[in-house]
């Protein structure tokens, strides 16, 4: 058996907040979503799989455009022409209550409702494989839909399609589920989407996030696509395929006195850091003073990376990088604490710092699909532990001048 699982194409995203990228740039950024599902479907005729789950947010907003309407027909048709069944879910941006279509699917395409249900397919191979899912019926779920779920029914392979969140225990709006709850039914895979980053939550049976095809913002950064998956030896095994039209990242630099020495560091960046495509890229330069005055209000009001852009497109193009924002940091000064010995601070930093209770802190806000992606990238705890002890520093030196 061979199947994709892919998720949250979120088709017809608006991209704002990119108004001053060349013309031709913003074109192939808005058209990322549908080229980067493209790859995913022609993925699928050329390993000739078995079948294609769509595991949610199919389309960025409830009211779909008629091109995105017409490309998802089109695709559809093309797995048809290749005999292979499409088995899609609308997640929180899709929901059902607003899908409004006039024409029907291919005959191909199996859409779950708005209760959990089950497909049952037999393959070439004569190999049974039974898919439950279900589609949301509006913009919230917040109840547990993991209970509706069949057990593993009298067939070779049993998946599940699921669009949602882990549950925090209250407040939750996406399908809350628990790992254990899902292993409970004893499936052989559980298709996951909503969380935007690629993730595993359990290797067997796999438990997957295969994240968004198309990074839509530079909190989406990392390598995007989807999963070709086969049976081997009793288990279902996914390998990774990626899927981006283009890509997003984040870049610290160090070092830099004034806007020209910054814009001098930007460039021999780019130019020593070539992409293998089109890339948005974010920077923040930890600088050892603050700028001056007249300089941080010319990064502050866009003016000066907008000159910028603009004498800089040659070193862009030839890089694949656009320079989408610029922002200056200053570098936090060691922590030392007036009263206390600097080895008992340390040694207290480590003990809040740590990964449980970054979790703890950020809480409800792994629901969102785009803070949770951002939250899962190993960058995150770094920044935000930087973050704390700057601002603490701050404080610290406050009390002291109000000592004095």
């Amino acid at each position: 058996m061979k199947f994709i699982h892919a998720a949250d194409l979120h088709l017809d995203s608006p991209f704002l907040g990119l108004q001053y990228l060349p013309n031709t740039l913003l074109a192939q950024v808005r058209k990322s979503t549908f080229t980067a599902a493209t790859k995913v479907f022609d993925k699928a005729i050329a390993e000739h799989v078995d079948f294609v789950l769509l595991a949610g947010d199919l389309f960025d907003r409830a009211e779909q455009s008629v091109a995105a309407q017409a490309y998802l027909f089109e695709q559809f048709n093309r797995l048809n022409d290749a005999k292979i069944p499409a088995l899609i879910s609308f997640g929180n941006h899709d929901y059902l209550a607003d899908q409004h279509q006039t024409v029907a699917y291919p005959a191909n395409v199996t859409v779950f409702g708005p209760e959990v249900g089950t497909q049952t397919l037999t393959l070439t191979s004569g190999e049974t494989v039974a898919i439950s899912g279900f589609s949301y019926p509006q913009r919230w779920v917040p109840d547990d839909q993991a209970v509706q779920f069949p057990t593993h029914a009298a067939t070779d392979w049993h998946i599940g399609m699921l669009h949602g969140a882990v549950s925090t225990g209250s407040g939750d709006h996406y399908a809350p589920f628990t790992v254990d709850e899902l292993l409970a039914k004893h499936y052989d895979y559980w298709a996951l989407g909503h969380i935007h980053h690629r993730q595993s939550l359990n290797d067997q049976p796999p438990i997957l996030y295969a994240g968004n095809t198309q990074g839509r913002a530079i909190t989406e950064t990392g390598t995007k696509g989807a999963y070709l998956v086969t049976s081997q030896n009793g288990h279902l095994v996914p390998e990774f395929f990626e899927t981006s039209a283009i890509n997003w990242e984040t870049v610290t630099l160090s070092g830099g006195e004034s806007l020209q020495t910054v814009s001098q560091q930007l460039v021999d960046w780019l130019t020593a850091h070539p992409a293998d495509r089109t890339t948005l890229t974010a920077f923040t330069v930890q600088l050892a003073q603050p700028l001056t005055g007249e300089d941080a209000a010319q990064l502050q009001s866009g003016d000066w990376l907008a000159l910028w852009q603009r004498t800089q497109q040659r070193t862009m193009r030839a890089s694949q990088r656009y320079v989408i924002a610029v922002n200056t940091a200053t570098q936090a000064a060691k922590m030392v604490a007036p009263q206390l010995d600097q080895h008992y601070w340390e040694q207290g930093a480590s003990g809040v710092f740590t990964p449980e209770n970054l979790q703890q802190l950020f809480g409800k806000l792994n629901q969102d699909q785009t803070l949770a992606a951002w939250f899962a990238q190993p960058e995150t705890a770094t920044e935000v532990e930087a973050a704390a002890r700057r601002q603490l520093a701050e404080l610290m030196g406050e009390e002291e001048n109000h000592g004095a």
